[in-house]
């Protein structure tokens, strides 16, 4: 489990000193996230990460090519008493390996709708949740809104609009306590950690590790029971989902790892398999610094995407589907 934890960007140095975690000594995650939702704090984050769809590989040049796209999101989430209550948020999709662009542009060529949508968000996309209220804006939506108005108005949000990529909230004190009460791992580190996406070098942390199914998420999570929409099936409910939490010695969350894949021992799926992982640093903490919504005068009601586009643009909808094929 290192190894993989290791793959999805947690550089541990060599120098690391690992010192087991005493009771009396640990951080509180959970009583550090109700104080920064009490507080209303804004947190800066920075979140990347990849998804492997299998269905989608193919032979180029007489190579065998995986596909899969990595995004990356950053800008700000705004807490409130309930847990996450605004975000805005740029987002762009990447095609880093060898061969995947064209693997894309050759299936919305054929008329694929996913591939047209991954293509489309290789631009930025924006998304502001404030008040309830979740707003795009980006090559996904703008050929369908009058002119003058970027914005289109989605309808309401679920947690802020702040989940879709990390599929696990852990600004829930309930999800958070479940995740700690059953890890396989804790630690001390008292040497450097990592190093974040500002270039800074992080030490003196507090690690966590662990991992829970599809399923037993679904049941303790009220994001992810949205972000689901229905209780997950057999062919993915059992599988598992690992994730790796470091604070500061308060317990204010750093980063936050988690690791997916919709496989698991002993089921063969009729569907395709996908896997991924998303990687959410939190790089700032701010106090009276709330999220706004677009002004009224740029923004039209426009729930989907435009050209009958999928809303192929968060991890969950992969998940749901497996194989994005139209």
């Amino acid at each position: 489990m290192k190894s993989k934890i290791a793959g999805i960007g947690v550089a541990v140095l060599a120098s690391v000193v690992l010192v087991p975690l005493p009771a009396e000594a640990a951080a509180d995650p959970v009583a550090a996230v109700q104080r920064l939702m009490a507080q209303k704090r804004t947190a800066k984050v920075i979140e990347w990460g990849s998804v492997m769809l299998g269905g989608r590989g193919r032979k180029i040049n007489s190579m065998m090519h995986l596909f899969d796209y990595h995004f990356e999101r950053k800008g700000w989430l705004q807490f409130g008493s309930g847990g996450v209550v605004g975000s805005n948020l740029t987002r762009k999709v990447m095609f880093k390996r060898d061969g995947t662009l064209a693997i894309a542009k050759e299936d919305a060529a054929n008329g694929d709708l996913q591939a047209r949508s991954l293509l489309a968000q290789t631009s930025p996309h924006r998304s502001v949740t404030a008040n309830g209220r979740h707003y795009s804006a980006g090559k996904l939506y703008s050929p369908a809104l009058p002119k003058g108005r970027p914005w289109a108005y989605r309808g309401k949000a679920v947690s802020g609009g702040a989940f879709g990529d990390q599929i696990v909230n852990i600004f829930e004190p309930k999800t958070l306590q479940r995740l700690l009460s059953d890890t396989y791992e804790k630690k001390y580190i008292s040497g450097p950690v990592f190093i974040d996406p500002l270039g800074r070098s992080h030490k003196n942390l507090y690690s966590w590790r662990g991992k829970l199914t599809f399923d037993d998420l679904y049941a303790v999570s009220p994001t992810f029971r949205a972000l689901a929409q229905t209780k997950p099936d057999e062919s993915y409910g059992p599988a598992l989902v690992w994730w790796d939490l470091l604070t500061d010695r308060a317990g204010i969350p750093v980063r936050f790892n988690v690791m997916w894949d919709t496989a698991y021992q002993g089921h063969y799926a009729t569907r395709e398999r996908a896997s991924g992982n998303t990687v959410t640093d939190f790089v700032g903490w701010r106090t009276g610094l709330p999220v706004k919504p677009p002004h009224s005068t740029k923004a039209a009601p426009l729930p989907n995407p435009a050209a009958g586009l999928p809303e192929f643009d968060d991890v969950m909808e992969v998940i749901r589907g497996r194989r994005p094929r139209s």
